[in-house]
């Protein structure tokens, strides 16, 4: 299905040479993945994007997470006149009591929600634009409401164009670290001096008892045990923190075995790493990667008490950041909301906004109410006595 839309420039008719690029716009909707899976990879390797917008990923977490949730796929491509992508917007729909609300496909899984986009042929577009071809989206899949939330003001520095659109604070940023220092520098980079002398010692009493090693898991049975472990060892921090386990859901457990799954191109949506003493999994990390930012997704650690007093958790995060500054990654992040791991090893938040274009009045009901409880979260993890009061009650629960 395609619809015909005219895109206009904020600062009048645009030059000759640049008339193409502002040419009406071509939308065409795609219902499932197979139909654009071709065209988006393409597409994904000029445009930007975040690793979570990327087919394998987004195709994965749909699939599994998504369709548990009822969500189903709605991929729109936004062509120029020549026919060539200028942004693609990878959509989820969910219908609740009769209201239909487009977001992006990901859910809580992806920390960042953004389409891809070039940078060439979007730049200079206005609001007017995008707001345009959303309500032909809209219109034609029945939309009440688009509610973008944790979208990144830029991306590896080129702005977001859906940020236009204007928005609210998102309730929590995100966290990076520029890897801009020689590998074997990670510890004195991220570390003090007395805290680098721990951490060494702490590695060396894990060396005492087994060989240690540090690697990136990509052995089909080794990725199972890997994934088998951090389920374990995520499911006992969270019940000895009181934490509902999202994980304990059979359809998460399935996106991380399909995301982690070696493709054709022998690649995977979602990387594993660990930290092995011996035959024994110390800690795991999960994350994704587009050869120049890291996204970090989840991660475990033992908690058996000889294990866990020499930080594993810690060990494999700097191991880690080190391998991808060996790699040449140029960013790190370990998404979104604040913890004392994440302000230690990252130097610099990720400004994020939460955008909603609803359509109908259903739409414009949601997208208060949603905005409302939003807020009230960012104020409640930004105020001190609220966060003194959860904790208090978790503790009460143990």
């Amino acid at each position: 299905m395609s619809v015909q839309l005219r895109a206009e420039m904020a600062d009048g008719m645009p030059s000759a040479e640049r008339a193409k690029d502002f040419a009406p716009l071509q939308v065409t909707i795609h219902r499932d993945f197979a139909s654009i899976d071709a065209d988006w990879r393409n597409f994904e390797q000029r445009a930007i994007a975040t690793p979570y917008q990327h087919f394998d990923w987004s195709q994965a977490y749909s699939e599994t997470l998504g369709h548990a949730h009822g969500e189903t796929p709605l991929i729109a491509v936004v062509k120029n006149a020549s026919g060539s992508p200028v942004m693609l917007l990878p959509l989820a729909i969910r219908r609740r009591g009769g209201l239909t609300v487009a977001t992006f496909i990901g859910g809580r899984q992806a920390n960042f929600h953004m389409p891809l986009f070039d940078p060439m042929a979007t730049a200079g577009r206005d609001a007017a634009t995008w707001r345009s071809i959303l309500q032909d989206i809209a219109r034609a899949a029945g939309i009440d409401v688009f509610s973008f939330v944790n979208q990144p003001l830029a991306w590896q520095g080129t702005a977001n164009p859906l940020v236009t659109l204007g928005g609210w604070p998102s309730p929590s940023p995100g966290f990076k670290r520029q890897l801009n220092f020689p590998a074997d520098q990670t510890f004195a980079v991220l570390l003090g001096p007395e805290s680098r002398k721990k951490m060494r010692k702490k590695e060396r009493r894990l060396k005492d008892i087994s060989p240690v090693a540090y690697r990136r898991v990509e052995d089909p049975v080794e990725i199972e045990r890997v994934l088998q472990t951090f389920l374990e060892q995520k499911g006992a921090r969270f019940r000895q923190k009181h934490i509902t386990n999202p994980f304990e859901d059979p359809a998460a457990i399935e996106f991380l075995r399909r995301g982690s799954r070696i493709g054709a191109d022998g690649k995977t949506a979602i990387e594993l790493y660990a930290l092995f003493m011996g035959d024994a999994i110390l800690a795991t990390f999960g994350g994704t990667c587009d050869g120049e930012r890291f996204c970090g997704m989840f991660n475990s650690f033992s908690m058996e008490a000889e294990v866990a007093k020499s930080s594993p958790g810690d060990l494999l995060l700097l191991n880690l950041i080190e391998t991808q500054c060996r790699r040449g990654v140029a960013t790190f992040d370990l998404g979104v909301g604040a913890a004392a791991y994440k302000l230690a090893v990252c130097g610099e938040t990720e400004p994020l906004v939460d955008i909603y274009l609803p359509i109908s009045t259903r739409g414009r009901i949601y997208a208060g109410l949603d905005h409302l409880g939003r807020a009230a979260k960012g104020w409640a993890k930004s105020t001190p006595w609220v966060v003194a009061a959860v904790e208090r009650l978790r503790r009460l629960r143990r």
